[in-house]
Order: structure tokens, then C-alpha cells, then sequence
């Protein structure tokens, strides 16, 4: 073990604690690094997870836990505080294109007989961290994660920063990047090794093409057990309700669109969302409750499971997938549960674990990312969601099969 060293802080610089070397660190509470920091503890990992903010706090995110979530929360242990947070049970999602047209996916397609849930993220991430707490994980949240550290070109741990400017290096085995769309980790190694490179000059930053946008909303026109999504000229929107009588309403656009509106979100609602006419009705009293949060999107699909030696992405950060496919919460569930298996049965051997993780990754996921990826150029065209609303509206099995592939992958059981 390390033993703790202090240097004195100079003017302009911040303390330096080494600390004692842990087994494994997790960057980022959400769903996908706290379930896995609770399966690594379960299984007598030693875990610390890292957060940059407060908890409870609230999260840019459609909120919608799909029935096949609640095995895994079960598996968690946390399945009843979950349950007992008060969130809405969604028995059917209604997909409207802008004309009105609309066609329905029951939620006990996807298994179980009551249904899907909606809960802020706010309480679904406070249970769960609390749990992983429970569980003997040591957290650190409002801890920024600033820098990998390396040792012979491997990921030794990493550096962060914490709310008193003090920073903190944290030595792991396993070093896991859970920052979701940010890809904090995934980012710094690759800047790393570009820098390495004669070619780094060629480097250019990656435009923005959408951005997301959320709330919780008051006095919605929406039946209850129900979820809508509206499509619309350059994007697409979901609303449901959640605890509290409140609504969360999440939406993309594309980021040009944004800019016309100088990122207004309440003139983006009159001016293009109200175009599709499901969306007028239900929206037109409502009020938000909470300020408009925002962040950009640079693309869809999947990143990279391992971008450096001892080093590994889980949820969003190894993969983002389309938002209108209810699916996002359960695939960061189900890679923290792929990733934590590999890592129990193949203890710190890296190499091996790259190469499972990679295998079971794949075989699950790629089929389903693939078919997103062509739904995709629908959905953000106003006519082509038309088309396809109506079509699937004379299909039950065509919407059942659509439905399923965005979910589960015809290798499932191999990977068991």
C-alpha cells in the first residue's frame, strides 16, 4: 500500500494527498457506475466512487424505467425504495407524428404485468447511491475528475478535484468511465494519446448536432400510466409523469434550430414542438417547475468499451442510444451488469477482461444500435415519422418486432 504523503501548497496550486491504492474506481453515480459499484461491492470489491455533484440532484433525461429495469433493481436490493419514491407506472407509450397520427407500444410487451416506471432521476440516483454506500462503497461526490494517472502506459487511477480545491489522486487497478455522455475518462486518454502523435495538429473538435433539453412540468393535459413521444421538424420530444404531480418533458432539436432561437426553450416549444399537434394539446397549460436544463449531443452509437489499457466505459460513455427507444436506463443497467461479471470472473487481469467485456458487449448491443441508427433518419423527419407511424399502426407484429429490437439481442443467451 501507498502511504499518505502531503505536499504544502504553494501559491497558485492545491494540496496533493496520495491515498492508499483501492481496487477499483468509478467516475460518475449515475445509473450505470452506481449498479456496477453496488455488484462490484456484493462481490467484496473494494470500490470508490467518484461524482462530480451533490446528491440529490436533477439530470438532463427522459426518465423512463423500462419493465425490464426492475430485475436488475431487484438484483441490486433496491427495487422497494425505488418503487416506494412514488413514481408514475407507465402502461403504454404513444408515438405522435405532427399531423396526429399515433400508434401504441404496451409496456407489458417488454415483460411483467405492471408496467414501466417514471421517476426523476433526482430520487432514482439518490437511492442507488445510497445503497452503494450502504454496500460499503466509499463516495466522493462533488469530486471532479480532472486527469488519468499512468504507470508504463496503463491506467493507474485518477486525479480529481474536490469542492475545496484540494486534489486528490486515487490510485485503482481498474479505473471505470461512467460520466455518460460527457466520456470524461474517454476523453483524457484519447487526448493523451493524440498528443503523442506528430498528427495531433489534424485533431478538430467535434460540432455539436443536437442538444437536449428538460423539465418538470405543472398543469400537463396528459392521461395517466401513459408516456407520449412527439416528433417534429428537426427532432423529437417524450412526456410522462412522474412523483409529486409533476411532468418531465425531455426533448432533442437540432443544434441550428437552437441557435435561430437563441436557445430559448420556451420559444422552441410554441414555435416548432406545437407544430405537432398532440404536443399543443398537452403542453399548452403547462409550467415549469423546475429551470429548463440544456446540454449538447455530439452523436449517437457506440464509443469505445476500452479506450486504454485498464481502463473501461460502461452506460452512455462506452455507447449512447436514441432516447425515443425507452431503452437507455436498461442499457446502462445491462453493461454494468456485463462489465461487473467480467471483472468477477476474471479478476484484475485486464487483458481478458477487455476481450470478455468486448465479446458480451457486442453480441448484446450491436443489433440493436444498428437498427436505432436507421429509425433515426426517420424520426427527425417530419414525413418519413409520418409514414412509419401509420404503416406500424396496421401491424401489432411489425410494431412488436420494432419494439424488441430495440431492447434484446437474438445472442442474449449466449451471453449467460
Amino acid at each position: 500500500m501507498r502511504k499518505k504523503i502531503k505536499r504544502k501548497r504553494t501559491r497558485g496550486k492545491s494540496k496533493i494527498t496520495f491515498m492508499k491504492k483501492p481496487e477499483i474506481a468509478i467516475v460518475g453515480a449515475g445509473p450505470a457506475g452506481t449498479s456496477l459499484a453496488i455488484r462490484l461491492a456484493m462481490r467484496g470489491f473494494a470500490v470508490r466512487l467518484i461524482e462530480r455533484e451533490k446528491f440529490p440532484r436533477h439530470k438532463l433525461c427522459g426518465e423512463f424505467i423500462s419493465p425490464e429495469c426492475l430485475p436488475h433493481f431487484s438484483e441490486l436490493g433496491v427495487l422497494d425504495s425505488i418503487l416506494e419514491a412514488g413514481g408514475e407506472r407507465i402502461a403504454e407509450t404513444v408515438f405522435y407524428a405532427p399531423g396526429g397520427a399515433n400508434v401504441a407500444v404496451p409496456s407489458y410487451w417488454f415483460g411483467g404485468n405492471s408496467g414501466a416506471l417514471s421517476l426523476s432521476r433526482a430520487e432514482m440516483d439518490f437511492r442507488l447511491i445510497n445503497k452503494a454506500k450502504a454496500c460499503g462503497v466509499e463516495v466522493f461526490e462533488e469530486a471532479q475528475a480532472i486527469g488519468l494517472l499512468f504507470e508504463n502506459e496503463e491506467v493507474s487511477g485518477v486525479k480529481v478535484k474536490l469542492k475545496n480545491g484540494e486534489t486528490k489522486e486515487i490510485a485503482a487497478r481498474l479505473t471505470i468511465d461512467a460520466t455518460g455522455r460527457a466520456n470524461v475518462l474517454g476523453k483524457l486518454a484519447e487526448k493523451r494519446s493524440f498528443a503523442k502523435t506528430e498528427n495531433r495538429s489534424r485533431k478538430t473538435k467535434t460540432q455539436a448536432r443536437l442538444v437536449g433539453f428538460k423539465t418538470h412540468l405543472e398543469n400537463v393535459d396528459l392521461e395517466k400510466k401513459r408516456c407520449e413521444i412527439y416528433f417534429y421538424r428537426g427532432g423529437y420530444g417524450g412526456l410522462s409523469r412522474i412523483e409529486n404531480d409533476l411532468a418531465n418533458f425531455c426533448f432533442l432539436i437540432k443544434a441550428d434550430l437552437v441557435k435561430q432561437f437563441n436557445g430559448d426553450a420556451g420559444k422552441i416549444v410554441e414555435e416548432i414542438i406545437f407544430r405537432n399537434r398532440r404536443a399543443r394539446e398537452t403542453l399548452k397549460n403547462a409550467v415549469p417547475f423546475i429551470d429548463w436544463l440544456a446540454v449538447s449531443i455530439e452523436g449517437f452509437g457506440v464509443k469505445t468499451v476500452s479506450p486504454a489499457k485498464n481502463l473501461f466505459a460502461v452506460g452512455d460513455s462506452a455507447a449512447f442510444i436514441d432516447p425515443f427507444t425507452g431503452s437507455g436506463m436498461l442499457m446502462a443497467l445491462e453493461s454494468a451488469e456485463i462489465l461487473a461479471r467480467c471483472i468477477a470472473n476474471n479478476s484484475f487481469a485486464a487483458e481478458q477482461i477487455e476481450e470478455n467485456y468486448r465479446i458480451f458487449y457486442f453480441n448484446k448491443f450491436q443489433s440493436r444500435l444498428r437498427l436505432c441508427a436507421w429509425l433515426r433518419r426517420a424520426a427527425f423527419v417530419p414525413q418519413a415519422s409520418r409514414f412509419i407511424i401509420t404503416a406500424l399502426s396496421f401491424s401489432e407484429k411489425a410494431r412488436r418486432f420494432l419494439a424488441h429490437s430495440t431492447r434484446q439481442s437474438l445472442t442474449d443467451n449466449k451471453n449467460k
